[in-house]
């Protein structure tokens, strides 16, 4: 018999908010980039690369786009990267890679952290909806020192717990736990949204149900969470 949902978990960029791919699928329009380019780079380090690392908080500001510039127009491995995303994706091999790239890793934050500020109205209104059925939410975020993004979302929530704060990202297990762990709830008894397909892999894995929200369908997204509350939830008494 699976556990009563108790509790929802949202990502904020991508699900809360408007995504930052969008910003930058826009700028590798604008540099003549393939498509997920710059995707591809800036995952390629893992947990280590200077994003991620910003995203625990152990960089500074400048650390970050001093390293992250670097690491973005590194053409040799991120051609190889991109080569291998092809190769995963059965795209075509044959296309042709920059052997130069001029991208500006503090142009391409600040256009990130813009399309940030667009909430996604129906994910905010959830919110205030599962809070006023008796749910616990939280929202459990990627995020950076010093850049105010978080500020407007927090009066929203039971519980805000943050990357640059906590030291730990998605998809760290440690990082869901302390979420769960705050919202005094088993994994099994959340239901958790977010953008990235690594990030939803890692909450299913501890036992959360879990939907992914993609960019322009949020509001399927919100279908399939009082769908589920249907079935599940612990108030599923409640109008939904």
């Amino acid at each position: 018999m699976e556990d009563t949902i108790k509790a929802v978990i949202f990502d904020v960029g991508g699900v809360l908010v408007k995504s930052p791919f969008i910003a930058i699928s826009a700028y590798e329009r604008e540099l003549g980039l393939p498509g997920n380019y710059i995707n591809v780079s800036l995952s390629r380090r893992g947990a280590e690369g200077a994003f991620q690392r910003y995203e625990r908080g152990e960089l500074s500001y400048g650390e970050f786009v001093d390293q992250w510039t670097e690491e973005l127009n590194d053409t040799e491995a991120n051609n190889l990267a991109y080569h291998k995303y092809l190769q995963r994706h059965e795209l075509d091999t044959r296309m042709v890679l920059p052997q130069q790239t001029r991208v500006n890793g503090e142009t391409l934050f600040a256009g990130m952290m813009a399309v940030a500020e667009t909430p996604n109205e129906c994910m905010v209104e959830l919110v205030r909806w599962l809070k006023a059925c008796g749910y616990r939410v939280a929202a459990l975020t990627n995020n950076f020192r010093d850049t105010g993004d978080s500020d407007k979302l927090k009066p929203l929530f039971d519980v805000f717990v943050e990357s640059a704060v906590e030291g730990l990202r998605k998809p760290d297990p440690r990082f869901y736990l302390q979420a769960c762990n705050r919202l005094e709830v088993s994994p099994c008894e959340a239901l958790f949204l977010d953008d990235i397909p690594v990030n939803v892999r890692a909450a299913k894995e501890l036992g959360m149900e879990v939907i992914r929200v993609e960019i322009g369908r949020e509001t399927l997204a919100v279908d399939k969470v009082k769908r589920i509350l249907r079935a599940r939830g612990a108030y599923s008494s409640a109008k939904i």
